[in-house]
């Protein structure tokens, strides 16, 4: 008897002093506890020439949660719009000194012609939106929230919750027993756990320091920890710190924590907006907030949150009128999955371009703003997802694949080389490699235009005898020493043309001519051509890499083609303007490394060359597929059929695609087959019919040439091209197939062309 005492004895001893040590060390999360780190994408500005319907004005309107009114906008977040004017009443924008105010967009056929203020309707030099949230950090984890009072929680919120989780949670010590013995009894009545017993103090001890798992030891460190709380602090703290912290759901991802966090993410309105169905709803999510999701399974979300307005109704917190009126309305959330989604690829690589920029990781509750366009990145996210289901839909052996296909998009600004959109895969929950960062693929026949350009510049040097886009090459079977031994390259489809021009050469992407041209040029000036656009990876001595035998990124290669468009100044890609402390201290901003990696006039020959390849050649499908304007792009096919790739750009844009199997297994599908479409689809949203065209840089010659054999064109000549020339390597002679008349022949003895 003595024994079973002291044993009891030394129990309770080890119980008081395992909740003085949880006395010691438990505490509650604070409001200014590890504030969170936040990313923000870039401002969209407002401005002349823009275009409303192809800038998705009112879609980022929307997303910033401004309202349409019929009026002139009176309050901020709101705004009108008819067919000659928008607007807008602005937010403040405190982190750039911004204060609220109105102005007009005049309009004239979709066009903003002015930007004014108002009521003074005085011209605004420059003006935009406010940049968006896009993810945060908080003690280490992705989510975005702001930690509310509970004076300013509305107490029918409050009432909701209490009434559903924890009805005598102002009665009791942390543990209800009544609760727990009915859910006991329900339990053993029906044969399964379908009930629970824990208070609110026991899920919030859940939450904070202990595993999901269920086990009995985690369910008895939960109960004395609660038991603890509320010892040591007061109910109003503890109620405050669950509705904070608890977990309510996914937004992409992001992780949902809070009542006020939830009702923007859902609904995109602050707590005191919320209507009665809309509470019950973000309660109901409590149980399970991803089998109840309103967004993945509105079925069921509105079965819970009709159970919740059951239970407030049998417990008169709201009136018969009010449970008949809110159980009738459908659940709506304020924006779909893909739309919640925010770009976890691009903020991954964001995190690791300041870490390594700084060198000493990032401050807590810094702002970071990136480059990124949520619009396009949205546009980005759907057309790859959508292309991919697609071609799993229209071929069996990809949708037959053990693993899924995989792609990745990258769009960019040419001449800042600031990253608008970065898709890394079709789904960062289900696998977080970034395939526009990460994966390094070979890069096929992406290389041969830098191939040309090569040649291009060492043209200048060789005069007449330098490589131009009317040269011919032969098309025909060659051996050729080529580092690792004698090498017979061939074409995609096992055919030999002849004799061809460089510009058909690269239209309808040829491997014997542009192996040819890598011989004739060398090595050397192709490889050091490479580097200076941007290209790390380790390339091969030996002629195969003209083919793009070596492996890129898809940001590296759509940063080179960037370069193209940009007059031969490479930018190396940036993706994060400037990060600001708490302190509004700048602490660090990402350093601009640009470099002229080509002449205007070479590069430009080569945008000349990729424009025919989407009027003409092997991207000539973008246009049946609706692409407009003046846009210059190249397919990419490696060996094997194992990557299928796609660079496309403007003036101002370069958009690359890549599509695959992350384990190399050939999709069987060349670029033009692939890629193009996905890049087609996205480009069509956001390249302007009415583009500008490219730049001519002085210093080239334009002639009209006779396409079959690159000599200047006659009268004769049943085709004419109008092609450009570096000064000094335009052709002197006049087409000698077709001939030409007296005029032709005083023109060439004359010199005149």
């Amino acid at each position: 008897m003595l024994g079973a005492i002291g044993v009891l004895g030394v129990g309770v001893l080890a119980l008081i002093g395992y909740g003085f040590m949880l006395a010691a060390t438990l505490a509650l999360p604070k409001a200014d506890e590890h504030p969170p780190l936040r990313i923000y994408s870039a401002p969209f500005f407002l401005a002349p020439g823009l275009s409303l319907a192809e800038s998705g004005l009112f879609d980022r309107l929307h997303q910033l949660e401004y309202h349409r009114v019929s009026h002139t906008p009176r309050a901020v977040g709101e705004y009108s719009r008819n067919a000659e004017s928008v607007e807008i009443f602005l937010h403040a924008q405190p982190d750039r000194q911004l204060p609220a105010g109105i102005v007009r967009l005049s309009v004239s056929d979709g066009v903003v012609t002015d930007v004014l203020s108002l009521p003074d309707k005085q011209p605004v030099p420059w003006v935009s939106l406010e940049p968006v949230i896009i993810s945060g950090m908080r003690a280490g984890s992705r989510q975005i929230r702001e930690w509310i009072p509970l004076e300013r929680i509305p107490p029918l919120m409050v009432q909701t919750l209490l009434a559903v989780e924890d009805r005598r949670f102002f009665s009791h010590y942390g543990i209800d027993p009544i609760a727990v013995g009915r859910a006991l009894w329900v339990n053993i009545t029906r044969g399964a756990v379908v009930q629970g017993g824990s208070t609110l103090t026991q899920q919030l001890a859940k939450n904070l320091y202990y595993s999901p798992k269920r086990t009995m030891r985690r369910k008895f460190k939960e109960l004395m920890a609660a038991v603890v709380l509320e010892w040591k602090y007061r109910k109003e703290d503890i109620l405050e710190s669950y509705l904070n912290e608890i977990y309510l759901g996914q937004a992409g991802s992001v992780s949902i924590y809070g009542i006020g966090e939830a009702a923007h993410r859902y609904f995109g309105k602050n707590l005191d907006e919320l209507s009665i169905e809309e509470m019950a709803l973000i309660v109901g999510l409590v149980k399970g907030p991803n089998s109840y999701s309103p967004v993945r399974n509105p079925a069921q979300a509105m079965e819970r949150r009709n159970v919740v307005l059951r239970r407030l109704r049998e417990q008169d917190v709201v009136t018969e009128d009010v449970w008949a009126k809110a159980v009738k309305q459908p659940v709506k959330v304020v924006l779909g999955h893909e739309a919640l989604t925010d770009a976890p690829h691009f903020v991954d690589y964001v995190l690791r371009e300041v870490e390594e920029g700084t060198g000493t990781g990032i401050p807590e509750g810094a702002k970071i703003f990136s480059t990124l366009d949520p619009w396009i990145q949205h546009m980005a996210v759907k057309a790859l997802q959508g292309g991919l289901s697609k071609l799993e839909a229209s071929h069996s052996a990809i949708k037959e694949s053990e693993q899924p296909l995989q792609g990745a998009i990258v769009v960019m600004e040419t001449k800042t080389g600031r990253i608008l959109a970065m898709v890394g895969g079709r789904d960062y929950r289900l696998s977080q490699f970034n395939r526009a960062v990460q994966a390094y693929r070979s890069a096929g026949s992406l290389f041969k235009p830098f191939v040309y350009l090569a040649a291009f510049e060492a043209s200048r040097e060789q005069g007449a005898d330098g490589l131009t886009p009317a040269s011919l090459l032969d098309d025909e079977p060659v051996t050729l020493e080529s580092g690792t031994g004698p090498w017979s390259p061939q074409n995609y489809d096992r055919q030999y043309r002849g004799q061809v021009t460089v510009r058909t050469a690269l239209e309808q992407s040829l491997n014997v001519p542009a192996v040819r041209v890598a011989h004739r040029v060398g090595l050397g000036p192709f490889i050091r051509l490479m580097r200076a656009f941007g290209v790390t990876a380790p390339m091969p001595k030996n002629l195969s890499v003209a083919l793009g035998s070596s492996s890129v990124s898809l940001l590296e290669i759509t940063s080179a083609y960037a370069g193209l468009s940009n007059g031969g100044v490479a930018i190396r890609p940036i993706a994060v303007s400037d990060m600001v402390h708490e302190t509004d201290e700048v602490p660090w901003s990402q350093v601009v490394d640009r470099r002229q990696a080509a002449s205007p006039q070479g590069t430009y020959l080569v945008t000349s060359l990729l424009k025919g390849v989407i009027d003409r050649g092997t991207g000539a499908k973008a246009r049946i597929l609706g692409v407009q304007g003046p846009v210059a792009g190249k397919t990419g096919t490696t060996d094997g059929y194992r990557d299928a790739w796609f660079i496309g750009y403007t003036a101002d844009m370069a958009i690359g695609v890549w599509v695959g199997f992350d384990n190399e297994r050939p999709i069987k599908l060349t670029g033009a087959q692939a890629a193009l479409p996905i890049w087609s689809e996205l480009a069509v949203k956001l390249v302007r019919p009415d583009q500008p065209d490219f730049d001519v840089p002085e210093g080239l010659a334009e002639r009209r040439i006779d396409p079959k054999t690159g000599q200047l064109a006659t009268s004769q000549c049943p085709e004419k091209i109008t092609e450009f020339f570096i000064m000094g390597t335009a052709p002197t002679v006049y087409c000698e197939v077709h001939g030409g008349g007296l005029w032709e022949r005083l023109k060439q003895t004359f010199g005149v062309f």
